[in-house]
């Protein structure tokens, strides 16, 4: 499944703004269907190549990046999605596919020939790509997400916290990945949108401190994992 070209931008606010843009959110849009309690726990297996070419083109600010990932959610892996998400500056792009357990587990150890025999061609591609570009499993990627939707514009605002990085090992682990990637206090605010932010959404959004960066839970978490600064 492919997802059109959406804008997303990124912010770091601090908790209390967080929980001030929660108030003023919630009569607007509605909550993600799929959350729980308002929110979901995300864990994410990257891969990269060998020199690491993922991480450093996000370091020296290329416009153009593309990534693989695995994806589970609330510890359930009964779903898990192989993504592939493409980035033009502020313009994203994810392309999914759903695979079993034991082809995810085989991916964990660095083993492709399973996701070969799959029927999806985004499986294929990775295949492909892992072949040529000799990807490698990089880093586990953990947070909670509160998300809120607002469905006529198909606006998609979401509020994550508690983030940690962990080797690729962890991925399956039951335990927490054991590295804190953001900074206490503080938490990223992203904004996705097809072509137009509706205006009372846009002035509530305003109304809250924040920083808009090129925040990358992948980079921080993969500099965290292996001590770059």
């Amino acid at each position: 499944m492919e997802n059109g070209c959406r804008t997303e931008k990124k912010y770091i606010i601090s908790l209390a703004a967080a929980g001030a843009l929660r108030e003023r959110l919630s009569p607007l849009m509605q909550p993600d269907p799929q959350a729980t309690c308002g929110t979901y726990r995300i864990r994410s297996l990257y891969f990269d190549t060998l020199d690491s070419d993922a991480f450093w083109e996000k370091a020296d600010g290329w416009g153009e990046r593309c990534k693989y990932r695995l994806r589970f959610y609330n510890g359930d892996l009964s779903f898990i999605r192989l993504e592939r998400k493409e980035k033009l500056r502020e313009l994203t792009r994810k392309t999914q596919a759903a695979v079993d357990e034991l082809t995810a587990r085989a991916m964990q150890m660095g083993e492709y020939e399973p996701v070969a025999a799959c029927a999806s061609p985004l499986c294929r591609t990775f295949y492909a790509e892992a072949r040529s570009e000799k990807l490698v499993p990089a880093v586990t990627v953990e947070y909670r997400r509160e998300p809120f939707v607002f469905p006529l514009d198909n606006v998609r605002i979401t509020i994550d916290t508690q983030v940690y990085a962990g080797n690729p090992l962890t991925f399956f682990s039951s335990l927490p990945p054991p590295f804190p990637v953001l900074e206490n206090g503080f938490a990223v605010l992203e904004v996705k949108t097809d072509d137009r932010l509706p205006t009372m959404i846009g002035r509530v959004l305003e109304s809250v401190p924040r920083q808009q960066q090129s925040y990358s839970k992948f980079y921080l978490s993969f500099a965290r994992l292996h001590g770059i600064e």
